[in-house]
């Protein structure tokens, strides 16, 4: 999105000339229109060439330009029955500035674009192509251009077309031009990181010094991260880190080979999930898989398993349940057992529904592990707000007899089975966030095997998390390691829901990185009100639990949908800054007001690099607090007259721009363009 923002921006501001023929000039490039022909033909396609040649140190952008920039814009006015193809794109590089990269050309660019003219052409006929370009140039700063550029091409009645005086360079252009790969290559997803494996084919594996992946799409992968390679006479196996986007199921992008001879071969690839596409897969589900280290893979997942009662969330339940068997196993052991086997019964089939899950979900051709639901905003929510119910649970907020067994004091008789099941269903619940020791090896080799195996695995991992309240519903002898029941038993039981309370607070950081503060902001809202809508029904009033009721479930729909839409977390930088106007401006000046204003734009390479490194920074922050500095953003993203102005009125034409007003009143200071932490300091003190 922030990508198409700063293509509306390039279109409607241009500062390059006017146009001159074929060719315009700036300051900082020489933009041409050239073709592969001197005339044409009824029907023939040719090749035309947007060829922007920039000055040293400049650089425009690649269909993806990366952590910032924008790509061009072509919009051609044709004769009728001529069509245009979409832009061809030769492979960009890697442009590093400080923490960022982006995918740009250097030097020189071409833009390749396919023009096909209709079927039926007069040999008195000249074809007007006329283009209105808009790219973006960076060096220190980021400008703006645009050019209007036109070619005349006579018709002809030939079909030998002659060639033009630029006909070489687009011929040896078309042939750099990425050559598609006729398979997709599968990945899988692990640990933040897309592993996907390029070979067979008739492909230089063994010439290949280095390989690097440009992803068609923003936001794929993490760009300034190194890509490891590691390179096979058959093929080269990649592990790369991922983008806060979401990896989509197929997209497209560049594998660029380099050479031992310093030369490049580029191909289109489609990655696409899972091992293989989705029949193969669910081929490879059905394999029986290798039995020979399944007894080990089971001894890890069971002990993973019982690992799993220690972590926070799971084990105030499992201690809960012990105690309710320690009040209650002298009188009613028959009814301790029967929990006991309800529990593991509860535990041991969600393992299984949630295997199942894995199963469908991987059949269906994309690659997920332990723990999957947690990249979902809405479960983490609602995880949160059912710990939190948890956690007043055992506070002695409201009780819960069917989840805890009444440690209270509910009659031994009135327990039923039915509340152990669904405590050892929640217990898988909250375990989901967790890997225990052991479990990710097990994991991993099952999720790698066929659907017997799988199933094999997670009853182990069950079995281990329900075995230790099994063998005490069996052998209650072994509560006598504990304090005799008594008053200390509540005690305990409000001291437990401070881990829950705990966990609450990481799933809330989870969500707050997932989906935005302003959705953990709901989230914490809607606490508030589950709580209050626990002390409207404490009031035994029928009208007062019918409001508490309605009120729940539409609190429910307005987090749902709030977490739903994932809002992305602002900055603090930008939510302590004012936007600019020359009005506010002057109001701080005459107010002896200290003022900072960044003239920035998010399409802006500089500009990211510099709030990354120079001002978003504890110590900058503190800083601006400290001498009552008024940070102002002068947002140029979406185009202003006003930010033009201004810019102006120090001799810019592009930004960034940072200009600190001292609080006396005196001269404005022109930062560098390039900003770190000390010059900021030094400026402001």
């Amino acid at each position: 999105m922030r990508f198409l923002i700063g293509s509306l921006l390039i279109s409607f501001l241009a500062f390059a000339g006017g146009a001159q023929a074929n060719m315009v000039s700036t300051e900082r490039t020489e933009t041409s229109l050239i073709a592969d022909v001197r005339a044409i033909h009824a029907g023939q396609k040719f090749w035309t060439v947007l060829h922007i040649k920039m000055q040293p140190g400049w650089h425009t952008y690649w269909k993806n330009p990366g952590d910032s920039g924008t790509s061009p814009i072509l919009t051609w006015t044709l004769p009728n029955g001529f069509v245009a193809g979409e832009i061809q794109y030769l492979a960009p590089d890697r442009e590093a500035v400080g923490p960022l990269v982006d995918y740009a050309y250097s030097n020189d660019a071409y833009y390749l674009v396919a023009i096909t003219p209709p079927p039926v052409l007069s040999d008195k006929t000249t074809a007007i192509l006329a283009l209105k370009a808009n790219w973006l140039v960076c060096k220190d700063i980021c400008i703006p251009e645009s050019g209007d550029l036109s070619l005349p091409l006579p018709a002809t009645m030939d079909p030998a077309v002659a060639p033009s005086a630029d006909a070489d360079l687009v011929k040896s252009l078309a042939e750099k031009l990425p050559k598609p790969l006729a398979r997709p290559v599968h990945y899988e997803e692990s640990n933040g990181e897309v592993h996907f494996t390029l070979d067979g084919g008739d492909l230089p594996y063994a010439k290949t010094k280095t390989a690097l992946f440009f992803p068609a799409s923003d936001g794929v992968i993490a760009n300034a991260a190194e890509q490891l390679t590691k390179i096979k006479p058959d093929g080269i196996a990649f592990a790369i880190h991922r983008g806060n986007a979401k990896f989509p199921p197929s997209t497209m992008g560049l594998i660029s080979l380099f050479l031992n001879d310093s030369s490049r071969i580029d191909y289109e690839v489609q990655l696409q999930t899972g091992a293989s596409a989705a029949a193969a897969s669910g081929q490879h589900m059905a394999n029986a898989g290798n039995l020979s280290d399944l007894p080990l893979t089971m001894v890890f997942a069971f002990l993973g398993g019982l690992i799993l009662n220690f972590m926070p969330c799971v084990f105030p339940i499992l201690s809960l349940k012990a105690l309710a068997i320690a009040k209650k196993s002298a009188q009613h052991p028959e009814i301790v057992r029967a929990q006991g086997l309800a529990y593991t019964a509860g535990v041991v089939l969600s393992f299984l529904a949630l295997a199942g899950i894995l199963i469908a979900i991987e059949t269906s051709g994309q690659a997920i592990g332990w723990g999957y639901q947690m990249q979902s905003p809405v479960f983490v929510a609602g995880l949160a707000i059912l710990l939190f119910a948890v956690g007043l649970n055992l506070s002695g907020y409201f009780e819960l007899p069917v989840l805890f067994g009444n440690v209270g004091g509910a009659a031994a008789g009135k327990d039923s089975p039915v509340g152990s099941f669904v405590t050892g269903a929640l217990a898988v619940l909250v375990a989901t966030p967790c890997t225990a020791p052991f479990m990710a090896p097990a994991i991993g080799y099952a999720l790698t095997q066929g659907i017997a195996i799988i199933l094999v695995v997670f009853t182990s991992l069950g079995l281990g998390l329900a075995s230790p309240f099994l063998v005490i519903s069996f052998f209650p002898r072994l509560m006598n390691m504990l304090p005799k029941p008594g008053a200390w038993m509540n005690t305990f039981k409000q001291f437990l829901a401070f881990p829950m309370y705990l966990t609450v607070v990481w799933l809330l950081w989870v969500l707050a990185r997932e989906a935005g503060a302003d959705t953990a902001c709901a989230v914490l809202l809607f606490m508030v009100l589950v709580t209050f809508c626990m002390w409207l029904w404490r009031r035994d009033s029928t009208w007062m639990r019918c409001i508490a009721m309605v009120m729940a479930v539409a609190g429910a729909v307005m987090v749902a949908g709030a977490t739903q839409m994932s809002v992305e977390q602002g900055n603090t930088l930008h939510e302590r800054a004012e936007h600019f106007s020359f009005a506010r401006l002057d109001e701080l000046r005459k107010g002896g007001q200290a003022v900072l204003v960044d003239a920035t734009a998010d399409w802006c390479l500089t500009c990211k690099v510099n709030e990354t490194v120079a001002l978003s920074s504890a110590v900058i922050l503190k800083a601006f607090s400290e001498k009552h500095v008024t940070y102002m953003i002068a947002d140029w993203t979406h185009g202003d007259m006003d930010i033009t102005r201004y810019l102006e009125s120090f001799g810019r034409r592009g930004v960034p721009i940072y200009v600190y007003y001292p609080a006396d009143g005196g001269t404005p200071v022109v930062l560098p363009q390039i900003l770190t932490e000390s010059t900021v300091l030094s400026t402001i003190r």
